[in-house]
């Protein structure tokens, strides 16, 4: 499989995550790691974490585990700081969603080390989904000063780049960690904020999801 087809498979793969397809979007990866022969470490690394991703979502805990371990593997042997910064923050996220937030906190900062220090516009990328990822954690240890403080830093890089589905899923996150807190009023804010870079993003299904959460007002 030559680079380009291999890009245009993963794009595939992205617009069904975008459309919250998850079951198809984990059958298209596995589908597409059929062909691991044929992948640099690189590419492995990054089919593993797409499909760990789409396994998590689906609540495909062990699978899920046993391919972002596979991920990380894959990552290290391309010695590539990008690389292995979008490893170290997929297994962030899954440790810190199966409730094991100090290890997920752990892959986190090593994300932001990695991402740290990649130049140009994917590792900024890099550094805001770390960050985003970083604050809902923090929220989750009641660390409330330093997590709003953590979003606001993810939402600074990613409007930079653009990357409003980033921007989008700071304040989706924050809006969660003002529900735990009660805050329901500004919670709804923060919703409406999501569903208008969702929108922007081209991202209905979000936007409906997030509607149906409110109570179905229409505010994009």
């Amino acid at each position: 499989m030559n680079p380009a087809e291999f890009e245009r498979r993963m794009q595939e793969g992205i617009r069904l995550e975008q459309s919250l397809r998850w079951t198809e979007a984990e059958a298209h990866y596995a589908d597409l790691l059929r062909e691991t022969g044929s992948m640099s470490p690189t590419e492995l690394a990054d089919a593993r974490l797409r499909h760990a991703n789409a396994l998590l979502q689906l609540r495909r805990f062990d699978d899920a585990q046993r391919e972002f371990d596979a991920a990380l593997e894959a990552a290290k042997a391309s010695h590539d700081s990008l690389v292995l910064g979008r490893a170290f923050l997929g297994a962030g996220v899954y440790a810190a969603s199966r409730g094991d937030v100090t290890r997920g906190e752990e892959f986190l900062l090593a994300a932001l080390d990695a991402f740290h220090g990649v130049h140009g516009t994917e590792g900024l990328g890099g550094e805001g989904w770390a960050l985003l990822n970083l604050a809902a954690t923090y929220g989750r240890t009641k660390r409330l000063d330093l997590a709003f403080l953590t979003f606001d830093k993810a939402r600074e890089r990613l409007f930079r780049l653009d990357n409003w589905a980033g921007v989008a899923t700071a304040w989706e996150l924050q809006a969660q960690l003002r529900e735990r807190l009660g805050d329901a009023d500004r919670a709804a804010e923060d919703y409406h904020e999501a569903m208008t870079f969702y929108a922007k993003q081209g991202m209905p299904e979000k936007v409906e999801q997030l509607r149906e959460r409110l109570g179905g007002r229409r505010v994009v």
